[in-house]
């Protein structure tokens, strides 16, 4: 199990990636994991302050930043549609504005693959934080109303029971239970529908998850944010502030690497750039993250066989 590997992983030096945010998203970008069709949806954009990536060398690293001196990433969220249910994984930031995030995408983004919040009998949020789950609630009440909303039980404690700042993950977490909505995931590799599985992915927060898409032979991982950007590959020391364990998080991220490093299998997180899926390879005393030139075709991922680890960044303006 991933959260048993992190206490053996090591991390080691590699060098330099990118994590260009030359990227625009209009409509619903969709790709195929064996049978099924995974589509990635886009809440908003997150206009992030240097400080945010603790240890990072801006000055190495200039083309992260845009015209305002931000980091620009977006606010993923995916659609899968197995087995006659029909999973959402992560409920962006919610129609708001709070400064460094602006949401209220996900409702147009939803009705652009068919879909309506009425037809999401799922939602798997990766983690309690605020961008992961804004839209689960609103106006007092629940958004999907007819979804079973999973969350790692370990993120409740700090988020709900005892949060600091902004209340607004409390009052969404206590509407949803109280419409008897909540199911928390606890352990590890947890079925949550036909060919959709949470592994537990833990320092980010302690009840994070990555979800596993999978198909005949195929496999693909939302990665959440375990992995903020593509450069963490390269240049694990970085981590984001938002990290509840950075030292955690690293070796969740190395155990990821080690498993995902040269096998096919499809790779993303809820904030790369353009929500694009890549794999990850392995060079010379280095690993990259290679992104899919486009999602909408079908595209193979890893045998049974195959181990899950490395990211090469995608050329600018892809």
């Amino acid at each position: 199990m991933l959260a048993n590997q992190v206490k053996r992983s090591a991390r080691r030096p590699h060098n330099h990636a990118r994590c260009d945010t030359s990227w625009s998203m209009t409509d619903a970008s969709a790709m195929r994991v064996g049978d099924l069709e995974l589509v990635a949806l886009n809440d908003g954009l997150c206009k992030l302050p240097p400080e945010f990536y603790v240890g990072l060398d801006f000055a190495s690293h200039q083309e992260m930043l845009d015209d305002d001196g931000r980091v620009h990433i977006p606010i993923g969220c995916f659609l899968l549609r197995t087995g006659g249910t029909t999973v959402l994984v992560d409920a962006g930031l919610g129609d708001v504005d709070v400064g460094w995030a602006r949401g209220g995408d996900l409702p147009a983004a939803l009705r652009a693959t068919g879909s309506t919040p009425e037809d999401v009998d799922i939602v798997v949020c990766s983690h309690l934080h605020i961008d992961h789950i804004g839209w689960l609630v609103a106006d007092g009440r629940p958004f999907f109303p007819n979804a079973t909303v999973r969350y790692g039980h370990a993120d409740w404690a700090q988020f709900v029971d005892a949060p600091v700042g902004d209340s607004r993950t409390k009052e969404i977490m206590e509407t949803l239970k109280s419409a008897g909505r909540l199911e928390p995931l606890d352990g590890d590799d947890i079925p949550i529908a036909p060919g959709l599985t949470a592994r537990h992915t833990p320092g980010h927060t302690l009840g994070h998850y990555g979800l596993v898409v999978s198909s005949g032979t195929d496999r693909a991982l939302i990665l959440g944010d375990a992995v903020e950007c593509p450069l963490q590959l390269e240049e694990p020391d970085f981590y984001a502030m938002s990290d509840v364990d950075p030292d955690l998080a690293a070796r969740t991220r190395e155990a990821l690497w080690r498993e995902l490093e040269g096998s096919e299998a499809l790779v993303t997180g809820a904030h790369f750039p353009g929500l694009q899926f890549g794999r990850i390879l392995k060079g010379e005393g280095r690993r990259y993250f290679s992104a899919n030139v486009d999602r909408r075709q079908p595209q193979r991922a890893a045998t049974s066989t195959d181990r899950i680890a490395s990211i090469e960044p995608s050329p600018a303006g892809e």
